[in-house]
């Protein structure tokens, strides 16, 4: 290979890597918008949601994500967890805000936005969060439900026991 030869090879190479260059350039730009797409979403999923989230807080429901099991919030809906379960992510209703609460640290809360949510790899967890509150009054009352019958259950067991002995 003589030294045109290779001039030349180096020029489709650097041609290739303009291609690649753009190519994430500009899928870098389509990432940024739907990131900001997906911040809309959850704002206005909120938004729409407020006053049905004020009445649930209002009668003292606690709040809970069905992915998180045990984890429950008198502020507002869970919206996410961090990995390390350090940071819970909230919509905190009364303030009509966006916190997280340091689990580590007597759950001292920390303004933040949507974008810290998405940024976080959060919007899904954070979606089903919100959607979710309109599913605690059936959950609350299949888990009541549950409760009752056992109860109910139980009471007609040892009855029938009594009435046995």
């Amino acid at each position: 290979m003589n030294k045109t030869e290779k001039i030349l090879g180096s020029k489709g190479i650097i041609q290739e890597y303009e291609g690649l260059r753009f190519f994430y350039n500009e899928t870098q730009k389509e990432i940024e918008k739907l990131k900001a797409e997906q911040q809309q979403l959850l704002i206005k999923t909120i938004k729409k949601l407020q006053p049905e989230l004020e009445w649930l807080r209002k009668h003292n429901y606690y709040f809970i994500h069905p992915a998180f099991g045990d984890l429950k919030s008198t502020k507002g809906p869970i919206l996410g967890l961090t990995k390390e379960k350090q940071f819970v992510y909230i919509y905190n209703i009364q303030e009509q805000s966006l916190i997280k609460c340091d689990t580590h640290d007597e759950f001292k809360t920390y303004n933040i936005s949507a974008l810290d949510i998405i940024n976080s790899d959060l919007f899904m967890d954070a979606m089903e969060g919100v959607l979710y509150t309109r599913e605690l009054l059936n959950e609350y009352n299949n888990r009541i439900s549950t409760i009752h019958s056992n109860l109910k259950a139980d009471l007609d067991n040892y009855t029938r026991i009594f009435n046995d002995l």
